[in-house]
């Protein structure tokens, strides 16, 4: 049915215009109105391809003769110019079919090159991604469990641990760049659905601040929640996330020890999670290209450039948003929206 489909919508723009035509013959004498069938006959080809298109022109040629070309209501054709006015509408037709036909093939193949120009280039952003980012943690657990493991080397109790906790921290970066191209890739295929229930925002920024506070170091990090703040329905661990990446945006983007500030906000429709920092901020050209996977700004800091998109994308997939601007302190003001 649904390869009939695209023959059946040429055949009824057909009688659509074929009772346009009749209705113009009551009215003015248009020896011109065969025309007008070009139009559903180049819709069809434009649309569908020459099959439809091709249909729709013989269709229109044999009902035309049918119900106006005497002897009316036989296929015969009295007049030769007549039958000739018929073939040169046929001709014209499937010609113009032929060019419309064209056309979009030819707009399907520039979009098919788009497509496959970005999938190129996300690749070799993933695979730029992939050897820095993953061999750069790899390599600092290598060396310490290398070093560990040399029998001629002695280390003091306060060396191991220093080893084993550079071990440990490797491993966790480790483990969000991995969860991170993982994040990605769900939300590229749709399949990232966030599992809402009530939730109280303050209590899990508050969790995301004791378990990044190693990352955060002697960092001052000011917290205001809005008095008789109401919970939020919204997926714990997705926003959990989102929180997670903008504070280790803000620890990979701005001075050690500079001052954070975090306000938690609610109006009668949505709640507002706003992170300031008092770093370099983002140029205004930038706030939305950061947004885009692989993109980290002017900036020289290391980083996948996943993190920022990944939280838009979670904040998106809730019915929220979440943008950058200016703060009062000259850095960066991100700002979390969600639906109450």
């Amino acid at each position: 049915m649904a390869r009939a489909a695209p023959y059946l919508l040429a055949l009824a723009g057909v009688a659509l215009t074929l009772g346009v035509v009749a209705l113009l013959r009551t009215q003015f004498d248009l020896p011109t109105a065969v025309l007008l069938y070009l139009l559903p006959i180049i819709f069809a080809a434009a649309r569908w391809g020459r099959g439809p298109a091709a249909l729709a022109a013989a269709v229109a040629a044999l009902a035309h003769d049918y119900f106006f070309i005497p002897p009316v209501g036989t296929l015969t054709i009295a007049k030769p110019d007549e039958a000739v006015g018929l073939v040169l509408l046929v001709f014209t037709a499937l010609a113009t079919a032929q060019l419309a036909d064209a056309a979009r093939r030819g707009a399907q193949h520039e979009r098919a090159a788009q497509v496959a120009q970005q999938a190129d280039e996300m690749k070799t952003a993933l695979l730029h991604a992939v050897s820095h980012d993953l061999r750069t943690p790899l390599a600092s657990i290598k060396a310490n469990v290398s070093g560990l493991l040399q029998s001629d080397v002695s280390y003091s109790a306060e060396d191991r641990v220093e080893l084993l906790e550079a071990i440990d921290d490797e491993a966790d970066h480790l483990d969000r760049l991995v969860g991170n191209l993982l994040d990605a890739s769900r939300l590229e295929a749709g399949v990232l659905v966030p599992h809402k229930q009530p939730q109280d925002l303050a209590e899990l920024t508050r969790t995301v601040l004791a378990r990044m506070a190693v990352l955060l170091g002697q960092r001052t990090v000011k917290f205001e929640v809005e008095p008789e703040m109401p919970l939020v329905r919204c997926d714990y661990g997705q926003i959990d996330q989102v929180v997670t990446n903008l504070l280790e945006n803000v620890a990979r983007h701005t001075p050690a020890g500079s001052p954070i500030e975090i306000r938690l906000s609610a109006d009668n429709h949505d709640a507002h999670l706003e992170l300031l920092d008092a770093g370099p901020g983002v140029a205004e050209e930038d706030r939305e290209r950061i947004f885009r996977p692989f993109e980290r700004g002017r900036t020289t800091a290391s980083g996948s450039g996943l993190g920022l998109s990944i939280a838009r994308g979670m904040a998106e997939a809730h019915g929220g948003r979440l943008d950058v601007k200016r703060s009062p302190v000259g850095g960066a003001q991100f700002c979390l929206t969600l639906p109450l």
